[in-house]
This record gives structure tokens, C-alpha cells and sequence, in this order.
């Protein structure tokens, strides 16, 4: 390493951490100041403010008077959440400055021009940028991870640069540690050091290490759909979570927390990158399992084959709704708490009404119109009921519709929101079968009453492979003005019936939608030994294509027992061997009921079992079954039930073991009870 430049650098760096603790305490300066004044402020509100309501006149001069103040208050909340939000940009940044420094050289230039590049950009003027944001334009020179002539781009337009210098630092808070001068992946220190640290119970951003593959993911222009095709330890998630980043700043105007949900079906996969976007100074959007969704949506998930809808079901649905004969068993009574206000008799007369509609949405709203103005009606008789006195009856008809949107708020929400429509029995009649599915019963109601999100703008599906066809054509219709992001590896695919990624892309074509797939070959997860041992599960011309940058490990220990006894006898050991490595050693056995099992075969010495509700323990052993690890990396894997019972030689066994394998990063074991 050469010391001046390291000296140099250091100076950098030193020079760089004073204006940050100069801009705090700024910052905490302007937040005191700030505080202060607002004290005085609502002392004087308090001292001050007449709330007289004597009169109009004098009403509308307090309503007045109020009005300001709460706009001085508005003020005050506006400035001091951007204080806030500066303070812990800079707090973040006083851990580690920066990661990594590009020299370039613009065309007709003679002087080259330094960028310092950070997890977010802060400047000590106002203009001039003492380090850049990892997501700005000119950072993609960094990733694109190719020294001389290259390129970035601004609003569309490409800019050439040549790029002199690539340089990556390791800085703990004021004082460099290293640097190191790269080109491309395969020599990347700084990689080759984060993938060698211990795993935790948390995932960690990846933007100083944010490889060319990847960054052509996380930088990709919006499509309709786009879908990301790794095998196991290629990075999908992490560049999941810096391409959200990458989104709320390239929007950082437009898009909001809100419009962006993240759908996976492992719960306790949300608790691991909990804090990745946080990291990067960003909000975590909604997360959701598909179970959370049906609930956040009103759908009945008590049907234990909620995720089994038979192939070609929805398209049943779409296809022979409009031909259906209302009748009354599709509607229900409309009621206000137990007492009926207008019958499913009186539901189908309306329908009727209105026959030149088909089954749909079209009916269905005109009847909701309809019935909301005849509800309101029988609600209005119905409150006169109550009243003896003729001064209460002769109400004006705006107090007397105010009265019942309170007194019987439940009938009309009915109405409002369709709830009048029997969901299930006209998706029945339509499918001649006694039981539906939750993806059934959700698209028929969409169907029918129009039900959808507008406001969502991004859909981010984690192992789209364990979907099903069916659930992604609900996601698709509830969210209509919504990209899709999914990521998956088909060969991850651990239960039967589930979505092919040739059906994704025959999905968007039938939509008319653009449809991107991108691969990520490499694998920065597992050792090139459990690499080799994962990807001999995969197809000849898949494995081919398959690398791993990580240094060489530790062998595949593999036991073959004679007996049960045996198998317990080699998991206590191993158990023990691995607790005095570094890391959480995780037991993964195909499902729950393999779990109890050998846990219990284990007795007192087990360790503790995972379930969909907990989190990742910080250290030590512990039971998962395969469902629950999916997504889900661990320095260290014992594999206790790999026999060909739980594993069998076929393809959706294969994707299993596969899965299973591919989960460890340093060590791995595997446990076969012989036939």
C-alpha cells in the first residue's frame, strides 16, 4: 500500500469528518433554536388567543386567528422534520464517511475531477458536495466497475467520461484503515472481506460492495415487468432493497413509503431486512405475506387450500360472469345491526331494474347507487319511528341525513361497499364446486364491484416462484396502476402448482406489457464447495453458467447413519462442533413435522425451534423448517433429514435440496438416515 497516498487520503478523510461535526453541531444549534421558539410561540398562543364565539363576526375572527397559528405550527413541524432528517443523515454518515472515491476526466477537459461516494450526499454550502449519494448519476461510474473510457446517465441522456481512478476505502468513523484500487468484481477486496464476516440475525446493505450485475438491476428503467432470474446466493434480495432505494431517490419528489409493497411469503423474512432501508436513510414500504394481504383486504382466509386455485379458474370466472342470470341467493340482506332494511328479494328487484348490465361491475355499482337512495329512504321512516314529538320529525333534511349517516352507518357501509353481493355463491354457480378458494372468491368480488388499488406504484414479489399463477393475477388486478418487480430462481421452487417464469412473461404478453427478465449467475452467498455442491442439482447448461467469488472454504461434511439413534448421535456433535464457529448454525429440516421429530428425538439438549411469528436468535443453534428459510442465509447449515423420504429424486425434491443447500455460507453438513 503506498503511504503517501494513504497519508493523503487520511488527511482527506480527517478534513471531511470535521466539517461533518461542524455541520451537527449546526444542525443541533438550529434544532435548540428552533425548539425554543417554539415555546415562546405557544406561550404566546396561550396568552394571547381569545377563543370568543359571541357571534359570526366574532367567531370567524377566532376561526381566523387560529387558522395562522396553526400554519405557524405547520411551519415549525416542516422545518424540524427536515433538521431531523439532515441530523441523522450526517449522524450516519460520522460512522463511515464514505466507501469509495472515482477520479474522471470529462471530454475537452485536461484536469480530472474526485468524487467521494457515500450512503447519502452532503454538501457544506449548499452546492458544493463534500460526498456524492451511491444512487446519483455520475456514482454509476463507480459500479460499472470498468476503468478508461465509460459512461453514465442524466434524465435519459448518456455522458461519457473517462475514468481514471477507482478506488474503495475501509473507514471506521475518522480513521482509514485501507484502501484499495480495483477494476472488476473478481478482484474486489472489499467484497471478498464483507463475504468472509459472520452472518447475524439482520441483513446488511450491500451498497459498497454493489457488483456490475447487479447494479444494471437496481438502475434499470422502469418497465411494466420486470423479473430478476438468480440462482441461490446471487444477491436478489439485497438488490431488492437498494433498487427501492434507488427508486425513492431517482422519485424523491413523487413517490412516497406508501405506494411501493413488498409481498413474501416468509414472515420472518421481513423482521431480517427490517433495518436495510432504514440504513440507507430511507422508509421501510408496506411488507406483507399473502396471508397479511387477504386480511388487509377483507378476504376470507380461513380455507386451509386458500392457495391451491385449479389453473384456468379466474379465467372461468372473467369468461362466464357476464353471462350469469342474477338470482337472489347471489345477494345477501341488508341490514342494520339485526334488523333487516331491505331484503336480497328487494336487492335482486333492483338488479333487475337495471338488466340491460351484464353481471359486473357496471351493474353492480348502478345497483349500489340505487339501493343507497331507497336505504336512506326506509332508514329516514325508520328514525321517524323513534320520535314522538313533531319538533325531532320536522328535522331539516341535512341534520335528519347527518342523523342517519350516525345511526345507521353499518347498512349503508354494507351498500357502499358492496357488501350486499354474495361473493361466494356466484363464484360457486360459476365453478360448479361447494368450496372456492380465497384467490377465487377475492378475483370474483374484483369482478364484480371494480375493487382495486390506484395508488400503489411499485409491487415488489420476493420468491416469485413459490406463487401460484393464481395469486399473481390477483396482485395484478387489485393493483392495476402498479409495476411489477419479481425475483426468484425457478429451481427454488418448493411446492407443487406454483407459477413458471415462461407463465410470467406469457402473463405480461397477454396484458400487452413489456417484459424484461435479467439474470444474476453469481454466487456471493456460499463457498465455492457448497456452490459446486448446490449446483449440481441444477440442469447441465444452467450449471455452467454458475460462479461463485467467494475464497475456498471448509469441505461439505456429509454422515450417511445406519439408524435413527445414529442420526441424533452425529447431529449432537455437530451441533457442538459448529457452536464454537462463528455464526448461527441453522437446522433445517423439510417440514414442521420433521422438526418436532428430531427435536424431540433430541429431548433436553434440543435447540430452540423458529416459528413464523419469531426472529432470528442473534447467536447460537436453532430448528427452521425449509418453508420458513426460504430468503434466509446462515453461516452455518446442518441438514438433519436429507434422506430420499424428504428428499425424493424428483424434480420438486431436487428444487427442495436444493433450496436446503444452498442457504449455507461457510459450513454445511448433511444427515441421511439410510433405507
Amino acid at each position: 500500500m503506498n503511504k503517501d497516498i494513504f497519508e493523503k487520503e487520511q488527511a482527506h478523510l480527517t478534513k471531511t469528518y470535521g466539517k461533518l461535526l461542524d455541520i451537527k453541531k449546526g444542525i443541533e444549534g438550529q434544532i435548540a433554536d428552533l425548539n425554543e421558539k417554539a415555546v415562546d410561540d405557544k406561550n404566546d398562543i396561550r396568552d394571547n388567543i381569545r377563543f370568543d364565539y359571541a357571534d359570526i363576526e366574532t367567531t370567524m375572527e377566532t376561526l381566523a386567528e387560529i387558522e395562522v397559528w396553526n400554519r405557524y405550527i405547520d411551519t415549525y413541524n416542516v422545518e424540524s422534520s427536515s433538521l431531523d432528517k439532515r441530523l441523522n443523515t450526517v449522524n450516519k454518515l460520522l460512522e463511515s464517511p464514505y466507501f469509495a472515491k472515482i477520479q474522471v476526466q470529462f471530454p475537452g477537459e485536461t484536469i480530472t475531477e474526485d468524487y467521494y461516494i457515500g450512503r447519502a450526499a452532503i454538501s457544506e454550502n449548499g452546492y458544493d458536495q463534500m460526498v456524492v449519494d451511491w444512487r446519483s448519476p455520475i456514482a454509476e461510474v463507480y459500479y460499472n466497475q470498468e476503468n478508461g473510457k465509460t459512461s453514465y446517465t442524466v434524465d435519459d441522456r448518456t455522458i461519457p467520461v473517462d475514468l481514471k481512478l477507482r478506488r474503495q476505502f475501509d473507514i471506521e468513523k475518522d480513521k482509514l484503515l485501507a484502501f484499495f484500487d480495483t477494476q472488476i468484481a473478481i478482484e474486489d477486496p472489499m467484497l471478498l472481506q464483507s463475504l468472509s464476516q459472520a452472518h447475524s440475525d439482520k441483513m446488511k446493505a450491500i451498497t459498497a460492495t454493489i457488483q456490475k450485475e447487479q447494479n444494471t438491476v437496481i438502475r434499470y428503467p422502469d418497465v411494466p415487468y420486470l423479473l430478476v432470474n438468480g440462482i441461490a446466493g446471487s444477491g436478489k434480495t439485497s438488490v431488492l432493497l437498494q433498487r427501492i432505494a434507488y427508486l425513492f431517490y431517482l422519485k424523491r419528489k413523487t413517490l412516497r413509503p406508501d405506494q411501493v409493497c413488498l409481498l413474501t411469503l416468509n414472515p420472518v423474512f421481513r423482521d431480517y431486512i427490517d433495518n436495510v432501508l432504514p440504513d440507507l436513510g430511507e422508509t421501510n414500504p408496506l411488507t406483507l405475506t399473502w396471508r397479511e394481504f387477504l386480511k388487509m383486504t377483507g378476504v376470507p382466509v380461513d380455507d386451509p387450500e386458500y392457495d391451491h386455485t385449479e389453473d384456468g379458474s379466474l379465467e372461468k370466472i372473467h369468461d362466464i360472469l357476464p353471462t350469469l342470470t342474477p338470482e337472489a341467493e347471489d345477494f345477501f340482506d341488508i341490514k342494520q345491526k339485526d334488523r333487516v332494511v331491505m331484503t336480497k328479494s328487494e336487492v335482486l328487484s333492483v338488479v333487475k331494474k337495471f338488466k340491460q348490465f351484464p353481471m359486473g361491475v357496471r351493474l353492480i355499482q348502478n345497483v349500489a347507487t340505487e339501493l343507497e337512495e331507497r336505504a336512506k329512504a326506509a332508514l329516514h321512516n325508520m328514525s321517524r319511528d323513534n320520535f314522538e314529538d313533531t319538533e325531532s320529525v320536522a328535522k331539516s333534511d341535512a341534520a335528519e341525513d347527518n342523523r342517519i349517516e350516525n345511526d345507521y352507518g353499518g347498512a349503508l357501509s354494507t351498500i357502499r361497499h358492496c357488501g350486499f353481493v354474495n361473493v361466494s355463491h356466484v363464484a360457486q354457480r360459476i365453478l360448479g364446486s361447494g368450496g372456492i378458494t380465497a384467490a377465487e372468491w377475492f378475483y370474483t368480488r374484483m369482478e364484480l364491484t371494480g375493487e382495486c388499488d390506484r395508488n400503489m406504484r411499485y409491487i415488489m414479489i420476493d420468491e416469485v416462484q413459490d406463487y401460484t399463477s393464481a395469486q399473481i393475477k390477483v396482485f395484478r388486478k387489485y393493483f392495476p396502476s402498479a409495476r411489477f418487480m419479481m425475483l426468484g430462481d425457478e429451481f427454488q421452487a418448493i411446492r407443487e402448482g406454483t407459477v413458471t417464469f415462461k407463465g410470467l412473461e406469457e402473463m405480461a404478453a397477454a396484458e400487452g406489457k413489456q417484459f424484461v427478465e435479467l439474470p444474476l449467475m453469481t454466487s456471493y452467498r456460499s463457498s465455492p464447495e457448497i456452490t459446486e455442491k448446490f449446483s449440481a442439482l441444477l440442469p447441465e447448461e444452467k450449471k455452467l453458467q454458475v460462479s461463485s467469488v467467494k475464497r475456498p472454504g471448509e469441505s461439505v461434511t456429509e454422515i450417511n447413519c445406519a439408524s435413527e439413534k445414529e442420526c441424533v448421535a452425529a447431529l449432537k456433535k455437530l451441533i457442538k462442533e459448529f457452536a464454537a464457529k462463528d455464526g448461527l448454525t441453522a437446522i433445517i429440516c423439510r417440514n414442521g413435522y420433521s422438526v418436532d421429530r428430531i427435536a424431540g428425538a433430541l429431548g433436553k439438549d434440543a435447540p430452540p425451534v423458529m416459528e413464523e411469528q419469531d426472529s432470528l436468535p442473534g447467536s447460537g443453534a436453532f430448528f427452521i423448517e425449509l418453508p420458513l428459510a426460504k430468503g434466509l442465509e446462515f453461516d452455518n447449515v446442518i441438514l438433519a433429514d436429507a434422506d430420499t423420504e424428504m428428499y425424493p429424486d424428483t424434480e420438486l425434491g431436487r428444487h427442495c435440496l436444493y433450496t436446503a443447500v444452498s442457504r449455507a455460507t461457510q459450513r454445511l453438513a448433511i444427515l441421511r438416515k439410510q433405507n
